[in-house]
């Protein structure tokens, strides 16, 4: 125990010396310090969990008196070893109840005067100790009890010395196991690409990953699934096989993983809400031992659920009530959902149950949704619209007899078959759709990214030609003052050289306006003429503008609408 307890002292300490400099130091420095309890178990107990000898003079003299004891056990023991080796059946001294002896041959045992401690399995051997070493064995008996004794009095010592900080290092250890699993949520996080998540009152799941499945590194279909907040229940059917009962898992361990501060395995924006309580009703709940049928194991863990007296939780139930007829499961299951709803509960249930599918496309607070197949199950869920069972499909690509498979199509109600059919159908064409949806999706962050790339343009180009302008009119300007200057000297009359300043620097004062970019077809002008022409082309960043027979091309900063006020 005090090995470890100094194992865990050392540590911390270990860690605050490590992390003094860093941002993670006010972490660590909550830790006490314990140097003293650390010395003190290291002056007493050494590597090896063993008590040292100097741990205190009492123990050390009691060791050093039982090492002179038993090296004059064994030198005599050996003498007698040498002096007799027909008497043994084996050239080895052997301890038996504390006490060192000699393997004699039982037939020979007379010829070793001595107390007889054992007798091996065999019989062939008697455990004999030499009357020679008697005394000494008794002696270093004592001398280990007086040994366990000392050890005894450290062993209180030390107790007491840790008993006194008890409070503290208790505190540590509980910190420690806080900042252990704080660090092992990081950890986590990073090592499987972990987000933060958002809560809020519904379900936006982005590229979501069973936990298991994602440390396993196979190759995952993600989930996703935006559950509108009006809606309380989500009821997905699709095929065996097909990854329903994996959504469910999914939801479930991804709320309860949020909940308890733990980033998910998802993508940034992920949105799940925060519940009370989190029940699954998922697998067989059959048991021998207490007489309960599969039906009654569902039944019992929905009871549990409806008995909750929080009215937010989530609510799993895999192959909702499958287990009975399909007019009563049909009825129970619709009447349980209504009664979760009503609760304010979010509920995801399977079922492979057509009337069920139906009772929830009528419900407004209710949605279908169901697990994608193509020619096979594809595992993406799809929102919206219900999926056929297709079990006939299934097994007939698992290799069941074709003979069996005809007959079964053949036996399939021809509107059930019809139905099959038109979910296939709306399957494919929402796959469609979302396809095309991604597609213009992609399509206007392109032309988003080109805008704001030709706005930027755009004003790098005015920046630049205000510039330009301004030095243009600096070097207009001087020119100007240089020729009035000149006009003075060659004796103009001072009236008519104000005059000529003031509309120069009138003329000049006016920056340029900001460049327009007009459609092809619309109609402007060049700026500071009445004349309208329309745009019929752009090119390299000039418009081409036709005013009737005569073709102009000008750069933007040189067009305004046609709307503009001309001075």
């Amino acid at each position: 125990m005090f090995h470890n307890l100094r194992l865990f002292l050392v540590h911390i300490n270990t860690l605050k010396r490590r992390y003094r400099n860093s941002k993670l130091k006010e972490y660590f420095n909550r830790f006490h310090n314990h140097d003293g309890v650390i010395e003190e178990i290291n002056s007493k107990i050494d590597e090896n969990k063993e008590i040292k000898d100097d741990a205190s003079p009492v123990l050390y003299k009691i060791r050093m008196q039982k090492r002179v004891v038993h090296n004059q056990i064994i030198e005599i023991l050996k003498g007698i070893l040498e002096a007799n080796p027909n008497l043994f059946t084996e050239f080895n001294i052997v301890e038996r109840n504390g006490r060192y002896v000699l393997p004699v041959k039982a037939n020979l045992r007379n010829y070793l005067p001595g107390i007889l401690h054992a007798y091996s399995n065999s019989k062939e051997s008697v455990f004999i100790e030499p009357m020679e070493i008697v005394t000494f064995g008794a002696e270093l008996v004592e001398l280990e009890k007086e040994e366990q004794d000392e050890i005894i009095n450290i062993l209180k010592k030390l107790t007491k010395l840790v008993g006194a900080t008890i409070e503290e290092i208790e505190m540590d250890i509980d910190y420690a196991a806080s900042l252990d699993l704080l660090f092992a949520k990081v950890c986590y996080a990073e090592k499987f690409n972990c987000t933060m998540p958002i809560f809020g009152d519904h379900f936006d799941i982005k590229n979501g990953y069973h936990p298991l499945l994602k440390y396993m590194k196979q190759k995952v279909v993600p989930l996703n699934m935006c559950l509108p907040p009006e809606k309380r229940v989500l009821l997905i059917s699709g095929p065996n096989a097909g990854g329903k009962t994996v959504v469910l898992k999914t939801v479930g361990l991804l709320s309860l993983m949020a909940k308890c501060g733990l980033f998910i395995p998802a993508d940034e924006g992920t949105t799940i809400p925060f519940f009370e309580e989190i029940y699954a009703d998922i697998g067989d709940e059959q048991s021998l031992e207490s007489d309960l049928s599969t039906f009654a194991g569902h039944i019992t863990q929905i009871r549990n659920a409806l008995e909750s007296k929080n009215g937010n939780n989530l609510v799993l139930l895999d192959e909702l009530m499958n287990q009975t007829s399909v007019e009563e499961g049909s009825a129970l299951a619709a009447s349980i959902m209504e009664e979760f709803s009503k609760r304010g509960d979010t509920v995801l249930a399977t079922t492979h149950n057509e009337s069920l599918k139906i009772f929830v496309s009528k419900r407004e607070e209710m949605l279908n949704a169901g697990m994608e197949f193509t020619d096979r199950p594809t595992y993406r869920l799809i929102l919206g619209i219900p999926q056929p069972s297709n079990a006939i499909k299934l097994a007939q690509q698992m290799g069941l007899n074709n003979g069996v498979i005809e007959r079964a199509k053949s036996y399939l109600d021809t509107e059930k078959a019809s139905l099959n059919e038109l979910f296939e159908s709306l399957s494919r064409e929402m796959k469609l759709a979302q396809e095309k949806s991604e597609r213009l999706d992609n399509l206007i962050k392109e032309y988003e990214t080109k805008l704001a790339d030709l706005q930027s343009k755009k004003k790098r180009e005015l920046e630049e030609l205000k510039k330009r302008y301004q030095n243009e009119m600096f070097r207009a300007k001087r020119r100007i003052d240089e020729f009035i200057k000149k006009l003075k000297r060659e004796g103009l009359k001072p009236d008519v050289i104000q005059e000529a300043k003031e509309f120069f620097e009138e003329e000049l004062k006016e920056e340029p306006k900001e460049p327009y970019y007009p459609k092809i077809g619309e109609m402007v002008r060049i700026r500071g003429s009445n004349k309208t022409g329309q745009v019929v082309a752009v090119h390299q960043g000039e418009y081409k503008i036709s005013f009737g027979n005569i073709i102009f091309w000008a750069k933007p900063e040189e067009i305004e609408p046609e709307r503009a006020n001309v001075e």
